[in-house]
């Protein structure tokens, strides 16, 4: 186990020298003229940014090149083409995602054939944790807490990009929905989470960013090389002693399916070393394997723009 300072290059730091001002160009464009012409507009700001984030555009060819190999049966090489279809998709997401603040879509529009999970954990007043991932688009939760049942969701988010993608959305979110900062995990926010699950509500996490500050990870193969993981949705899980569910949303034949299976019943983690250590890999492992398994069902809804792998991603040849 790693600290996360040991990373080539840190997510959040990578993100901080993105183009935030062609986000607000596209949602100003759909606020303006809705659906179509935000897609007239998408194709220039991508290409804009694909040719300018040479960083970015290293790590989706990287991401590409390593699902190719590790799927030999997928049409992936990672090439010029192939990445700048991936940016493409992450310009539909954005889309997707505003859309879904604005309050433009509906639970007809979502496809969840394992809803009952969900519904029998509300019917025994059970809370859970829902561990996702940057695959396909979170927001769709907002359509998941619009169910009958009024299922509540408490989304673990960075601060600084929470609040700077809801300021351009210009968004107040939903009723049952919260976002709660947890840039870090303190006493007081551990017990405030605790009182939600014990309340049935569903707190919801990413595994496949490490923390911002003041965490550690562990490390796992992720198509076919290692990569650090956090270690905090199951040191969390741990300490509340709730189930946890993986839950991934992409869209597939113009709707939104939503993937949702049971991770573990509950998680404990050992004190005493090695057999902390060995726990805390088997669990990042596991959740590798899932996100690998969807990776391949949705080759380009991963987005995770910067060098993921120990190494830094491969340069442009």
């Amino acid at each position: 186990m790693k600290p996360a300072s040991t990373a080539a290059r840190h997510w959040a730091a990578v993100e901080e020298n993105s183009l935030l001002w062609g986000i607000s160009v596209l949602v100003w464009v759909y606020r303006t003229g809705g659906r179509w012409v935000f897609r007239l507009f998408l194709r220039p700001v991508v290409s804009y940014y694909f040719l300018a984030g040479r960083l970015a555009r290293q790590a989706s060819r990287d991401y590409l090149s390593h699902l190719g190999r590790f799927y030999p049966d997928l049409p992936i090489n990672g090439g010029y083409w192939q990445s700048y279809r991936h940016f493409l998709c992450f310009g539909e997401t954005l889309l997707d995602k505003i859309v879904v603040w604005t309050g433009n879509i509906t639970p007809e529009q979502v496809d969840f054939p394992h809803r009952q999970l969900l519904l029998d954990l509300i019917a025994e007043k059970r809370g859970a944790m829902l561990l996702s991932g940057h695959i396909g688009n979170l927001e769709i939760c907002q359509a998941i807490a619009t169910m009958r049942g009024h299922i509540h969701l408490n989304i673990l988010v960075h601060t600084k990009h929470a609040e700077k993608f809801n300021r351009l959305l210009g968004s107040r979110g939903s009723a049952t929905i919260q976002l709660i900062q947890v840039t870090e995990l303190s006493p007081a926010i551990a017990i405030t989470l605790q009182e939600k699950i014990e309340r049935g509500e569903f707190l919801v996490m990413v595994g496949d960013r490490i923390p911002v500050q003041g965490g550690r990870t562990v490390s796992a193969s992720f198509l076919g090389e290692d990569a650090e993981f956090p270690q905090g949705p199951y040191l969390l899980a741990s300490l509340l002693r709730c189930p946890v569910y993986t839950l991934f949303c992409f869209p597939v034949a113009g709707r939104f399916k939503i993937h949702l299976e049971l991770f573990a019943d509950h998680i404990r983690i050992p004190r005493a070393e090695p057999q902390r250590k060995e726990m805390l890999e088997t669990l990042a492992r596991r959740y590798a394997q899932r996100l690998e398994a969807y990776c391949r069902l949705a080759p380009l809804q991963w987005f995770n723009f910067y060098p993921y792998w120990s190494r830094s991603a491969a340069e442009d040849k």
